[in-house]
C-alpha cells in the first residue's frame, strides 16, 4: 500500500500541470521555469534566467506578454540574445486607455536620458558607472494590502463592467497609484549611496573630469559623508521622516514622479539646487526661508578648506572632550586615595561601595 501511494504521489509531482499565475501563449516556461536555468558569463557574473509563475504573476508587469519586452526573440529555441529589454520598448499587447497607441515608458525614459544619470542601457567607459532604470526600479510586487479588496467597490463595478478579475486587476493597479508610494527618506539616502559612496567610482570620475577639464560638483566627491555629518542626515537616520532626503533637494517638487527622473547637476539652471532656486528649495520645507537661509551648507564638511568654522570648532570641542575625561578620571582617583587611606574598602551595598568602617570615625555605615 506505501509503495502505491508512493507511486502515486511521484507520478503527481511529475505530471500535473498547476495552475499558471499568469498566461504564457509563447511557451516560454518550457525551459525558463527550471531553477538551473542561467550560465556564468565572460566576465564570471552569474545570471540566473529561472521564471517563478507564482511570484512573477503577483507583479506589475504581469498581464505584460514576455515577447512584448523581448520582442527580439522569434523563434524557440531562441538563439543567443545580445541585446537585451530596452525600457523604452512598445507593449504591443496593452494598450494606453487614454491614447489607444501601444504602452511605452518612453516619455520617462527619455526625460531619464536628459538628466544627469542619462545613459543606454549597454554602455562603457565611465557612462557604464551610471544607473540604468533596474537599478532603481525592480519588478515589485503588489502589496497584500491590495489582495483586500474592499467588496462593496468591487461588487459596484462589476455592475457596469461584468467581469470581475478585471474589476480586481484595475482596482490593484489603479490604487497601488493613487496610494503614496515613494520610497522611506532612509530607503532613498541608501539607494543614492549605493553610487555616491563607491570611492573607487567617484575617484574614477573625479581623475576623469581633472584630464578632460570637465567641472564636477564641488561636493561630489563627499556627497554621501557630507550629507551623512549634516542635521538632515543624522535625523533621518534615527527615523525622522519630516527632514530632507537626496530628492527633496535634487528633484523639482512640481510633478516629482516624472523629476526624479531628470536629476541635474547644481550648475544646471533648472536643478533646484542651482544658486538661482536655492531659496525655493529651501521654502518646501522651511517656509520663511530667505537668501541668507539658503547660504547654510547641506553638504557641512569637517576640513579646513570647506568649512573653516566647523574645522576649528571640532579641534576645541575634542579638547574640551578630553579635558573633562582627564579630570573626571583625575577625580575618581583622588577620592579614591583619600578614602583608601581612611581604611575605606570596597563593597557594594544600596548604590554605593564605599560602606565600611573608618579609622578617622567617618563611618558610613547605616
Amino acid at each position: 500500500m506505501k509503495h502505491i501511494l508512493f507511486i502515486a504521489s511521484l507520478l503527481t509531482l511529475l505530471f500535473s500541470n498547476p495552475a499558471q499565475a499568469f498566461e504564457d501563449d509563447s511557451g516560454c516556461l518550457l525551459c525558463h521555469k527550471y531553477p538551473k536555468m542561467g550560465r556564468i558569463t565572460e566576465k564570471g557574473t552569474k545570471r540566473i534566467y529561472q521564471v517563478m509563475p507564482g511570484v512573477f504573476g503577483s507583479t506589475v508587469h504581469r498581464n505584460v506578454p514576455c515577447t512584448d519586452c523581448h520582442n527580439y526573440i522569434k523563434q524557440l529555441p531562441h538563439r543567443e540574445v545580445t541585446e537585451g529589454v530596452r525600457c523604452d520598448s512598445e507593449c504591443h499587447s496593452i494598450k494606453n486607455p487614454a491614447t489607444g497607441k501601444n504602452f511605452t515608458h518612453k516619455p520617462i525614459y527619455n526625460k531619464f536620458k536628459e538628466s544627469v544619470h542619462g545613459r543606454e542601457k549597454i554602455e562603457t567607459g565611465l557612462d557604464a558607472d551610471k544607473p540604468y532604470c533596474v537599478t532603481c526600479h525592480t519588478n515589485p510586487i503588489y502589496n497584500p494590502a491590495e489582495d483586500k479588496l474592499p467588496e462593496n467597490i468591487v461588487d459596484r463595478c462589476v455592475v457596469c463592467h461584468e467581469d470581475r478579475d478585471f474589476v480586481v486587476n484595475w482596482y490593484k493597479h489603479t490604487s497601488r497609484r493613487i496610494r503614496e508610494v515613494k520610497r522611506s527618506p532612509s530607503e532613498i539616502v541608501e539607494l543614492c549611496s549605493n553610487c555616491h559612496s563607491d570611492k573607487a567610482l567617484v575617484e574614477r570620475h573625479v581623475e576623469a573630469a581633472k584630464k578632460e577639464g570637465r567641472e564636477l560638483g564641488r561636493k561630489y566627491p563627499i556627497a554621501v559623508e557630507s550629507y551623512d555629518e549634516s542635521f538632515h542626515g543624522k535625523v533621518t537616520r534615527y527615523g525622522f521622516t519630516k527632514a530632507a532626503n537626496c530628492l527633496d533637494c535634487h528633484a523639482k517638487k512640481k510633478n516629482y514622479y516624472m523629476n526624479v527622473h531628470d536629476i541635474r547637476p547644481s550648475r544646471d539652471p533648472e536643478s533646484p539646487v542651482n544658486p538661482k532656486n536655492k531659496v525655493e528649495t529651501c521654502r518646501n520645507c522651511h517656509i520663511y526661508a530667505d537668501e541668507g537661509y539658503a547660504q547654510l551648507d547641506p553638504h557641512p564638511t569637517s576640513s579646513k578648506e570647506g568649512n573653516a568654522f566647523r574645522y576649528y570648532a571640532n579641534i576645541i570641542y575634542g579638547w574640551v572632550g578630553d579635558i573633562v575625561i582627564v579630570l573626571l578620571v583625575g577625580m575618581a582617583l583622588l577620592e579614591t586615595i583619600g578614602r583608601r587611606r581612611d581604611g575605606v574598602g570596597w563593597i557594594l551595598r544600596k548604590g554605593s561601595s564605599w560602606w565600611r568602617k573608618s579609622k578617622r570615625n567617618r563611618d558610613r555605615i547605616q
